[in-house]
């Protein structure tokens, strides 16, 4: 039987500077070379970004890379991206991360590794890693592997970490940065991870089935012909409720943590702090661009003319 191949999708849409840290954290982490297509599921990007990614893939000529166009919508157009690259590779195991997630050393072969592991099933759905800006990673952390910060959490936040897909974790910038500062140097906070996984002599995948927050997941295509051979048009409410009326197995890694900077509804004021230099300043030190000191301020400026529009409309 032949090896299924193997395909990176990464999905990105306007953030230059998120798309920009997520390839530099998957290329120190030789992602790239541990699959057989890396394609770039270009959502209706500026032309700045689609220099940039042009550039990036003509400077790595090794690497297997295509792109994916799609019309900017959502989710209309995250689906529709992700559908053609199935077209184009059927009969693959598509790995897929969001413009915005950022990943340790290591993390290609995990998640393949737990595919491998599970593969075989007729009800696998989809794999995701520990993710803390996300309701089910950051609820399954800090219960299962740091209940010691939970303290810490409530005297903040004025009750436990909720599971809720749409609950406080989704909707509160505060939580998701100190969520995300908790683990902010990735490959140290996967070890501590790891270390506390056989300390506690906890399995390192568990199974579960509910709605969760799909930045970075794995899947195949057997699972895409469960669904009728296309990911549904309103990508993650209609795929989590595909797979929970189905009975389908979801798995987490619990010895893997993935970074993810920011939910739409956390993003205005997550730009105005310094986070996202931080995650790169502590995981590619030596590596930030001669403008990161002025960024922050670029994306403050940005947001004058909206925050002046609201206040005036008061």
């Amino acid at each position: 039987m032949n090896p299924k191949r193997k395909v990176l999708m990464i999905l990105t849409h306007d953030r230059l500077d998120c798309l920009r840290l997520c390839l530099d954290m998957l290329e120190r982490a030789d992602a790239f070379s541990r699959f057989d297509r890396v394609v770039l599921l270009l959502n209706g990007v500026p032309a700045r970004l689609r220099r940039f990614v042009e550039g990036y893939m003509a400077a790595r000529p090794g690497v297997g890379w295509d792109t994916v166009e799609g019309d900017g919508t959502r989710p209309g157009g995250i689906c529709a991206v992700q559908n053609e690259c199935i077209r184009r590779y059927p009969g693959s195991v598509y790995v897929k991360v969001d413009e915005d997630v950022f990943v340790p050393r290591g993390w290609a072969e995990r998640m393949l590794e737990t595919y491998e592991q599970f593969s075989s099933r007729n009800d696998l759905a989809l794999i995701t890693p520990l993710i803390p800006n996300n309701a089910f990673g950051l609820h399954r952390l800090l219960n299962t592997f740091y209940p010691e910060k939970l303290g810490e959490f409530g005297r903040r936040f004025g009750a436990p970490p909720s599971d809720e897909p749409k609950g406080p974790t989704w909707q509160s910038p505060y939580i998701a940065e100190w969520a995300s500062r908790q683990f902010l140097d990735i490959d140290a906070a996967n070890e501590e991870q790891r270390r506390r996984l056989a300390a506690g002599g906890h399995p390192r995948w568990h199974e579960f089935c509910r709605y969760f927050s799909i930045g970075c997941i794995c899947y195949d295509y057997a699972h895409v012909q469960r669904m009728g051979g296309a990911l549904p048009p309103r990508d993650e409410p209609d795929w989590c409720a595909w797979f929970e009326a189905n009975r389908q197995a979801c798995v987490v890694d619990q010895s893997l943590v993935v970074l993810h900077y920011a939910f739409f509804v956390q993003q205005e004021w997550l730009d105005r702090s310094s986070l996202l230099e931080d995650i790169r300043r502590v995981n590619l030190p030596g590596r930030s661009p001669w403008t990161a000191p002025v960024l922050r301020w670029v994306r403050l400026a940005k947001q004058i003319p909206g925050i002046a529009k609201r206040r005036l409309g008061r």
